[in-house]
């Protein structure tokens, strides 16, 4: 039994090595029936968000503060891997001309105006949602209501970019640690990442999962086509701008479910 699961173990493993900042020891060379990192990365977004909801315990700070200290959390558990995707894309999207430029922008370690304005207004518009989750379930469904759509924001954004990457080519404007990242799923690999949607279900029940699920389905069209015609597909960067811009839609679809 243990072997069998070893697979995935080590998958998992590799996945929260790769994209948050916890120190687990891995082993590397192992290759033998390993699924790829990326597929475990819906299930890498539910541990980082039990880890960033440590605030809900303490019951006596306001709502606000504790938006701010899960925000903040999650921001440090992951090294704010997907924010920085977001400033570059909003750099390089919108500043450059060509789509040869554009790439070349997201490469640029500087922040540029793009990136300064997108980086405020989107904690801004995420901090603000989730005050409003917290204010709005601790009275009806409590911590456990609060830390489920927590959760489902976390593990329902990061199917986005698994999307993106299966439907669209990678470009890059040279060889990047991205690459490494990027990988062809495999009916097993989508098996482990969907699966993941069973706890957003345990948590949120059918209809407000279908409805965020709409949500983010919509949003996958207009992604979809605006990175084809800006950059004619994707790169890391691009992934990380996609998992911010569904973290919000997702706060907001349970918010527009719930009211």
């Amino acid at each position: 039994m243990v072997n069998k699961l070893r697979p995935y173990l080590t998958g998992i493993l590799r996945s929260i090595s790769t994209y948050t900042r916890v120190p687990v020891k891995v082993d590397w060379e192992e290759q033998n029936g390993i699924a790829h990192p990326v597929c475990f990365l819906p299930w890498v977004g539910a541990f980082v968000a039990f880890l960033s909801a440590w605030p809900l315990l303490f019951f006596s700070w306001s709502d606000e503060f504790q938006a701010l200290m899960m925000m903040l959390s999650a921001v440090l558990i992951t090294g704010a891997f997907h924010e920085d995707g977001l400033m570059d894309s909003a750099d390089g999207l919108v500043g450059g001309w060509s789509s040869e430029q554009r790439l070349s922008i997201m490469k640029d370690s500087r922040i540029g105006s793009y990136a300064a304005i997108v980086i405020v207004f989107s904690v801004a518009i995420k901090w603000w949602l989730l005050n409003q989750w917290i204010s709005v379930n601790e009275w009806e469904g409590g911590v456990a209501s609060i830390l489920g759509g927590w959760v489902s924001v976390h593990v329902l954004a990061r199917v986005l970019p698994l999307l993106i990457m299966s439907s669209l080519s990678y470009v890059s404007s040279n060889q990047s640690k991205s690459a490494s990242m990027i990988a062809e799923l495999s009916l097993r690999d989508w098996f482990i990442s969907l699966s993941s949607l069973v706890v957003c279900f345990l948590f949120l029940g059918l209809l407000p999962l279908l409805f965020s699920l709409i949500t983010l389905g919509l949003f996958f069209i207009v992604a979809r086509l605006y990175l084809s015609k800006r950059i004619q597909g994707f790169n890391g960067d691009t992934l990380g701008a996609t998992e911010q811009v569904a973290e919000i839609l997702v706060l907001f679809s349970l918010l527009g479910f719930t009211a």
